[in-house]
């Protein structure tokens, strides 16, 4: 019965499921790559740091084993992205979980259910991103047997003990997620609460003034801006600067964007229902979502500056272009899972406009303004951010990795006005 009933749901929510099913099957194979290409590349030249200041960092980004240093990188950003991808298709069963728990079922029977659920879309996605993975080496030492380099990536059993360890480890967390929060999510939802509620904190005596404010907003915009020179200076440097760069732009969007956009819907409030509904939606946009923006732009600039600013063998060259495209996938995914989890519960929302006198035409076109504007906004911090580092960096690859890096952000814009559409109409 609830074999039948978890087979069902999935059914019913498919394109949440292909969407979960797909992130894992990404994240298998660019994990079953990524082990066997870097114990391709061996372990030649290696650097070690004895000291955790500026410069050993950069010399360790510069020159040190390639493998060493995307080892801990790739398996965290697979982490947040499947703990990203969890979060959506977890909170868009609260709801049905919440009606279960009503009707009188256990703990016990909620995560059999789900359990079922996870195991069925793993089932699907790991054995076919190995198999993937199997293929893409395949291709890869085509590519190095057509560039003459000597060198051929084997399957390698290290390589293996590796995949293996940690794709157990990330199924076992997943797991372990898929139970505890689901559980947790019905629970809040049925005691009337807000799953996606933010707080917000202030600030208490002079940190609070607007003279203290206004030198801190200052900072925060040079710090977005100056690193962007930097990038030109050198290569090395590259992560040090992207990080810097969204500390301060991360102030300057908490602390002049949003406030400027409050300042515009006060002022086109009793002008224009559509303008007034898209800045307020698109502000709870970013705010919700900023952070996931962020994250895109600091993994792709971290890969770029190993690419560039080192002395790589062909293996660790296309390693790092693999991974590259995969983490930029997988980012972008990210973000829109992160905004889709909001989006879910946005039928309210329209409805009131509705009941306000606003017709499905307009209600149509704030969606779609919404919609673009976000993504707009990702692409032009985009461009910004990782089109100067590409243009630094001096790579041959800078079109490829451009590419690698549009692509993916507007198929997602794409999904996401899809998945808006289909949330309204629900």
């Amino acid at each position: 019965m609830i074999f039948k009933e978890a087979l069902r749901s999935l059914k019913n929510s498919r394109s949440k499921a292909i969407f979960f099913a797909l992130t894992f099957f990404i994240t298998t194979a660019l994990l079953f790559v990524y082990f066997n290409m870097a114990e391709a590349a061996g372990t030649e030249g290696e650097v070690y740091v004895s000291d955790n200041n500026l410069a050993d960092i950069i010399q360790l980004l510069s020159k040190g084993n390639i493998s060493n240093l995307m080892m801990v990188f790739v398996v965290i950003m697979c982490s947040i992205d499947l703990f990203f991808a969890n979060d959506f298709f977890v909170k868009n069963k609260a709801k049905e979980l919440a009606v279960r728990l009503i009707c009188g079922a256990t703990y016990i029977q909620l995560t059999m259910y789900l359990l079922i659920q996870t195991v069925i879309l793993l089932l699907v996605s790991i054995p076919l991103g190995i198999l993937t993975g199997f293929g893409l080496l395949h291709v890869f030492n085509m590519i190095l047997a057509a560039g003459n380099t000597g060198m051929v990536i084997g399957i390698s059993s290290f390589a293996m003990v590796e995949f293996i360890s940690i794709m157990v480890f990330v199924v076992f967390v997943i797991t372990l997620l898929n139970c505890s929060f689901a559980y947790k999510s019905g629970a809040v939802l049925l005691a009337g609460g807000n799953i996606g509620a933010m707080k917000k904190s202030g600030g208490y005596g002079f940190t609070n003034t607007k003279f203290f404010q206004l030198i801190l907003n200052l900072i925060g915009i040079a710090a977005a801006v100056l690193p962007i020179a930097g990038f030109f200076r050198s290569s090395g440097g590259l992560a040090v600067m992207a990080i810097i760069a969204c500390v301060g732009l991360d102030r300057t969007v908490t602390n002049v964007l949003i406030p400027a956009m409050n300042r515009y819907v006060r002022k086109t409030g009793t002008k224009s229902t559509k303008e007034t509904a898209v800045t307020g939606f698109l502000r709870r946009d970013i705010q919700f979502s900023k952070i996931t923006i962020y994250l895109v732009l600091i993994d792709l600039i971290v890969l770029l500056s190993m690419l560039s600013g080192r002395e790589n063998n062909a293996v660790e060259e296309l390693m790092i272009v693999f991974t590259f495209i995969s983490i930029s996938i997988m980012q972008w995914m990210t973000v829109m899972f992160r905004l889709e989890t909001d989006l879910s519960s946005r039928k309210k929302e329209y409805d009131i406009l509705g009941q306000i006198g606003t017709d499905e035409s307009t209600r149509t076109k704030i969606m779609h303004s919404e919609i673009f504007r976000f993504y707009l906004f990702a692409g032009i911090l985009t461009v910004i951010y990782l089109g100067t580092a590409l243009i630094a960096s001096h790579t041959a690859q800078a079109p490829l990795l451009a590419a690698a890096a549009v692509i993916p952000l507007i198929a997602v814009a794409v999904t996401t006005d899809l998945y808006y559409r289909s949330v309204l109409k629900g």
